[in-house]
């Protein structure tokens, strides 16, 4: 009886200091991961101060940029809009060289620009296929006269209309702006050149 209650004590013993051995590598396991807990959130947080910091640092080169851009585009509107008031009252015949170089310009570039900003849908629009109908009268058929007269309803019907509709508004800082008020703007200007000065019928129409 003594030697099998020696066994049990050193059974108890035994299980006693593992179970202390258990409980000890569960508080070391524990502290190590509150201290990868701490050394990770310290991270986030440094990571975060870091992001926000060139988050702010790039807004204001951004800011500036566009402040850049807009005194620049601004400059550009007003010289090329009085520079096209010039030109309508002094060379009336050279309006629709202005209009080709226009369209054959800035509508591609708006293209490409309402391409990266995923607008562009918005150019299925009903104006542009009355300027490229308008153009194709003007370049390749200038003596038809039923074409005009459907491109000169087009210009001072719903082109003319989507001005105070769609309140365009001249606008010398922000390119867009200027873009569609010339879009809506430009073919009632040609058309009522076209039809009433006889000086300039069609300048642009193929030698014969």
């Amino acid at each position: 009886m003594s030697n099998n209650e020696e066994l049990v004590e050193e059974i108890i013993t035994t299980n006693g200091d593992s179970f202390e051995k258990v409980k000890q590598r569960l508080k070391d396991r524990s502290k190590k991961m509150a201290q990868t807990k701490e050394m990770l959130s310290k991270q986030a947080n440094q990571t975060k101060e870091i992001l926000s910091k060139q988050a702010v640092k790039i807004a204001k080169q951004a800011e500036e940029h566009e402040r850049f851009i807009n005194k620049v585009t601004y400059l550009l509107g007003v010289l090329g809009f009085g520079g096209f008031c010039f030109l309508l009252g002094a060379r009336p015949q050279d309006i629709p060289y202005v209009y080709c170089f226009f369209y054959f310009t800035f509508v591609p570039l708006r293209w490409i620009y309402y391409r990266f900003k995923k607008w562009h849908y918005y150019l299925l629009d009903f104006c542009y296929y009355a300027n490229t109908i308008f153009l194709v009268d003007l370049l390749l058929y200038p003596k038809n006269e039923k074409l005009f007269m459907v491109c000169f309803s087009f210009a001072e019907g719903p082109l003319a209309w989507a001005l105070i509709i769609w309140r365009c508004s001249l606008v010398f800082s922000s390119a867009d702006k200027l873009v569609s008020v010339l879009i809506h703007l430009l073919p009632g200007e040609m058309v009522l050149l076209l039809s009433g000065l006889p000086c300039i019928e069609h300048p642009l129409s193929p030698i014969e």
